[in-house]
Parts: C-alpha cells; structure tokens; sequence
C-alpha cells in the first residue's frame, strides 16, 4: 500500500476521533459548557473532511487548506481564553490580565512569524512556495498559544486550584493535542512537505488517540467540583491560597484603576 492511500486511511481516522469526541460531547451535555472547544473539534473535522478527496500536492488543496487553518487558529485562540476563564474563574482579576497577555502574544506572534516567512518565498518557488511559507506562520502561532497552555498546566499544579475532573482533563489534554501539533509543524518545515507526511502520520494517529481518551474520560459527572479546603496544619497550601487571593486583589485594583 502507497503513502497516498495510508494518508487517507490516516485522515479518515482521525475525521472519526472529532466525530466520536464531537458526540460524547453532544451526548454529556458538555457542548454548551465548553462551546470554543466544541467549535475547534468541529471546525478541524470540517477542514479534514473537505480536504479528504483532495490531492495533497495539488494547488487546490494548498488554498483550502491556507483558508481553513486560519479559521482554525482563531477558534483555537478562543478556545485557550476560554480555558484561561474556566481555569481561573474564581480569580478574575489574573485571568482578565491572562487573557489580555495572551491576545498581545499571539498577535506579536503573527507578526514576527510573517517577516519570518517571507525568506521562505524566495527559497521555493513555483506553485510550492506558499505553503512552506505558511508552515512557518502556523508554527510560531500554534507554538505561541502552546505556551500559554503549558504555563496554565504550571500555574494549575503550582497553585493547586480545586478544579473539576473535566477542566483539569480539557487543561492537560488541548496541552497534549496542541503540542502533537506543533510537533507536526516542527516536521513540516524542518523536512520538507515531501518528506513529512512519511513521518506526520504517526503523528496524526497519536493525537487521534488523544481525543478518544477524551471521549472516554469526559462525562457529565466529571463537572462536580471538589474543592479541598486546606487543614489547618497545612501552612503550605494555606500560604498558596493567600498569594493567590493576594495575586488577584492587586491586579483587579490595577485594572480598575485604568478604568
């Protein structure tokens, strides 16, 4: 069997993955809890699914999938603001400053990720010095927003915040899936688009195997949020919650303060 044909088989899995996790979503009742994260597994099985039959090498393929990742990369932003509201809820004031910082980065981002780019135009040429192009742009972007996920996963294990089963699972597991997809871009313009899809592949099917460990590990009653109150000899989880309620008190005096 051909690398074409493993591509499509590859493809059709993970089309079924957004479908199956789409359902227990749809299934759970969690589709209105988490709607960004609903969208972003939505809009990726649309992309995936329009460009099913599609020549990878040709030229229609490589428009499609310019456009359609775009429309990806802004859910994807939307979705780690949402994460940073869900995760922070209890502290507005860290999460406003959260969100506002991750606006400005991946904006910053986009930017420098562009003027990057633009030496990858003259490298290639013909009809096959657009995407390398954009591999670079989608790199830096995606990595941007990884980031952000990763100091989340810092910050939630630092602080310890008393978070439902399903937040702390969407947390460490959009972490999960985005860097298997950073991962990919790595290999897109580190080797090649000829040379990658041999090795993108796997990479595809792991972060497949991501999102059916979610639709097993999500449901509704995994919403119930324990919170641990510290005891009363437990001077360190007290001091944590002290600078944290601190943390927050200070940076909502200072945005009201702007206002």
């Amino acid at each position: 069997m051909n690398l074409a044909s493993w591509a499509h088989r590859v493809l059709l899995f993970s089309i079924v993955c957004h479908g199956v996790l789409l359902w227990r979503f749809w299934s759970e009742k969690l589709a209105q809890l988490y709607p960004f994260l609903t969208a972003f597994l939505a809009a990726e099985m649309l992309q995936s699914i329009i460009l099913f039959p599609i020549r990878q090498v040709s030229v229609a393929y490589g428009i499609i999938y310019i456009i359609s990742s775009a429309v990806v990369w802004l859910v994807a932003y939307l979705v780690v603001l949402e994460l940073c509201r869900l995760t922070l809820e209890d502290y507005p004031g860290i999460a406003s400053v959260g969100r506002k910082a991750i606006t400005w980065c991946m904006g910053l981002a986009l930017i420098i990720s562009a003027i990057y780019a633009i030496p990858q135009l003259k490298i290639h040429e013909g009809k096959n010095r657009i995407l390398p192009a954009w591999y670079v742009v989608e790199r830096s972007t995606v990595l941007s927003l990884l980031l952000f996920l990763l100091l989340m996963q810092v910050f939630l294990f630092r602080y310890r915040l008393p978070l439902s089963r399903n937040r702390l699972i969407y947390a460490t597991g959009y972490a999960a899936y985005f860097g298997i997809g950073v991962a990919q871009d790595i290999i897109f313009t580190s080797l090649g688009i000829r040379v990658a899809p041999e090795v993108s592949l796997w990479i595809v099917v792991v972060a497949g195997v991501i999102l059916l460990a979610g639709a097993g590990l999500l449901r509704q009653e995994g919403e119930v949020k324990v919170a641990h109150q510290p005891a009363t000899g437990d001077d360190d989880r007290i001091r944590l919650q002290e600078q944290l309620v601190e943390m927050n008190r200070l940076l909502t005096r200072a945005a009201r303060g702007r206002g």
